[in-house]
């Protein structure tokens, strides 16, 4: 395979690793946002599953205290018939100490009652605010699974497709090639630059004289000594007209193919 050939092919797999990046980086989103999606649904749930059951432990709580209340209520009344019956001074100081001990303890459940009667409105409050939650988190998976799902299926499928046409691109390039191409690309790097004036396009920096001597036959590749990005030489015209039709061979931010 000549240069020219080798070089079509080069700027053929860096535009597709430059395509398969970004239905990658999209797929990954679609991905996590469906599956952020169900994990904020079934947190909801389990939410609401918790507070329901503490709910019924406060409603039991509350009830109790409720008993508890009106037999406190009930030894209040027979304290004071007490009270009224006692035959002695002796006897009315018992009932009256009894009185006052039994009407503490009827302002502490009080006191129970009513913070208890707060906690269930709140954890009620929350069930329907979560319930609330749930309905629009379920209204938003059904629209999911009609729309992200499909757009996932059809990314899967994009994303298999030029995965396929990248390995028959690699099996075209002579396999030292391959090789020196996957290496720099498996560390996350666009793999291939030109130049026309001596300046690396990949890295904007300038190349030693003699490589970029040697690059201008265009009979061989090189490597720049800053950046190790595949490099060969590109004639002023040709990059000018790549630029002009969208083209350029390597973009200014990135270095990678466009």
């Amino acid at each position: 395979m000549g240069i020219d050939a080798q070089i079509d092919s080069l700027e053929q797999l860096a535009t597709l690793d430059a395509v398969l990046k970004t239905l990658v980086e999209k797929l990954g989103a679609q991905r996590a946002e469906y599956t952020a999606l169900k994990a904020s649904h079934a947190t909801v749930e389990t939410a609401i599953a918790a507070d329901r059951a503490s709910l019924i432990e406060m409603e039991r709580t509350r009830s109790e205290l409720q008993i508890d209340h009106r037999n406190i209520g009930q030894q209040l009344d027979r304290s004071r018939d007490r009270i009224q019956r006692s035959r002695n001074e002796r006897e009315s100081q018992a009932a009256e100490r009894e009185l006052d001990e039994l009407r503490r303890l009827q302002r502490d459940r009080d006191d129970e009652l009513g913070k208890m009667i707060v906690l269930c409105d709140q954890v009620r409050n929350a069930i329907a605010d979560n319930e609330f939650k749930l309905l629009e988190l379920q209204e938003k998976l059904s629209t999911s699974e009609q729309g992200t799902l499909a757009q996932i299926q059809a990314l899967e499928t994009d994303v298999a497709e030029k995965r396929s046409g990248r390995v028959a691109i690699i099996a075209r390039l002579p396999s030292l090639m391959g090789r020196r191409y996957e290496s720099m690309h498996g560390r996350g790097k666009v793999p291939v630059a030109h130049t026309t004036d001596g300046t690396c396009r990949g890295c904007y920096v300038q190349l030693p004289p003699m490589l970029f001597h040697s690059l201008l036959s265009r009979t061989q590749f090189g490597e720049c000594p800053f950046c190790h990005r595949i490099i060969w030489y590109t004639a002023p015209v040709v990059a000018s007209a790549l630029a002009e039709v969208g083209g350029e061979a390597v973009d200014s931010s990135t270095g990678a193919l466009s």
